[in-house]
């Protein structure tokens, strides 16, 4: 199995890194060039791989190459491809192709997570081509959907067999939250219910929840976290978000600041489903960037708390939890696209 696995892997690592051959002999000395490239003249460097919007839609990418009659085509790992090679145009410049993808969205949900795929510049005669990722999102670090916790119902108004955090098994703790008094409280106030997690209560007492750590943050330098987060109505809508570990918010640069308060809205506690508890409001974004001071490494993790404001019950329901890692240059600008840290003004606005 392994042998078999190393000669279909050697021949791709080759077209890959040794992209063109004589058209004559495909053991020869290498003179012809594939190269794939943003810039519609070909002026930038070469690319090795490109990410498209999370949204449906579509790109272009300009191919360099003096080889003619190859085929430009698609591979990925989904039932149906998510992506299609609409067009290969030759250009008014010589030996310039343009290629026009046409995507489809990540997901109908709100969800940036990285899948990828390969388009395949090739002519399959001369054993010539090269193999070209193109990803669509980020690289996820850490992510957790709660849906491992089932605890009572999820209905927001049935409070019975929530299991607070002292109570929870191995398995749970095993996850990486943890949680911590918020004053005057003297235990932690953090409950699982059927499918996320529930901060305060119906008493007065606030509630906050600590993220996981991650290993992996000693290579990272910008992290992207997003969650879903809303208060009970009637409770305070403000909460707090704070970066421990390492790291400081993006937003907040020059300042050093490692927190934000942010204001949700109510959960939907009339919903018939569980999807329909989350209105698009209560999905955010939050960018943490490491600094010379204050880098980002295995400590760096988040801590969420409810009752910002300071007044009234302070029940914060939080679910859908993810961490991923953005690369300058590489990945999408989506600290700029969402206009800072925040609501989320990318995806979670298609539903509004």
């Amino acid at each position: 199995m392994e042998k078999k696995l190393l000669a279909f892997i050697l021949p791709l690592c080759v077209a890959f890194v040794v992209p063109g051959c004589v058209k004559d002999d495909p053991n020869a000395p290498r003179e012809e060039v594939i190269q794939v490239h943003a810039a519609e003249d070909c002026s930038d460097e070469p690319l090795d791989a490109w990410c498209v919007d999370v949204k449906e839609g579509g790109a272009q990418l300009y191919v360099r190459t003096s080889v003619k009659d190859f085929k430009v085509s698609w591979q990925d790992a989904a039932p149906t491809p998510w992506l299609k090679v609409a067009a290969c145009e030759v250009t008014d410049v010589q030996d310039i192709w343009k290629v026009t993808l046409q995507h489809e969205a990540r997901s109908e949900d709100v969800v940036y997570s990285r899948r990828s795929g390969t388009l395949l510049v090739t002519k399959a005669e001369n054993n010539l081509g090269i193999f070209f990722p193109i990803h669509q999102g980020a690289i996820e670090r850490t992510y957790e959907n709660f849906s491992d916790f089932k605890f009572g119902s999820w209905s927001p108004d049935d409070t019975q067999e929530e299991m607070g955090i002292e109570e929870w098994t191995d398995g749970l703790l095993n996850k990486g939250f943890a949680s911590e008094p918020v004053a005057p409280a003297t235990e932690p106030v953090c409950l699982a219910k059927n499918g996320y997690l529930k901060l305060g209560d119906a008493e007065g007492r606030k509630g906050a929840l600590l993220t996981p750590v991650n290993g992996l943050h000693r290579y990272d330098s910008l992290l992207m976290v997003t969650f879903k987060a809303a208060s009970y109505p009637g409770d305070d809508r403000f909460f707090k978000v704070e970066v421990l570990g390492g790291g400081v918010i993006k937003d907040f640069l020059k300042e050093r600041k490692t927190s934000m308060t942010l204001e949700t809205t109510d959960i939907n506690v009339s919903s018939i489903t569980q999807k329909g508890l989350w209105a698009p409001q209560t999905n955010f974004m939050i960018f943490i960037e490491s600094t010379q001071e204050s880098p980002v490494g295995v400590n760096t993790r988040l801590k969420i708390t409810s009752g910002a404001s300071g007044s009234g019950n302070a029940r914060l329901y939080v679910d859908d939890f993810c961490v991923m890692k953005l690369v300058d240059g590489q990945d999408f600008d989506y600290f700029t696209m969402n206009q800072g840290s925040g609501q989320d003004r990318i995806l979670a606005a298609r539903n509004n």
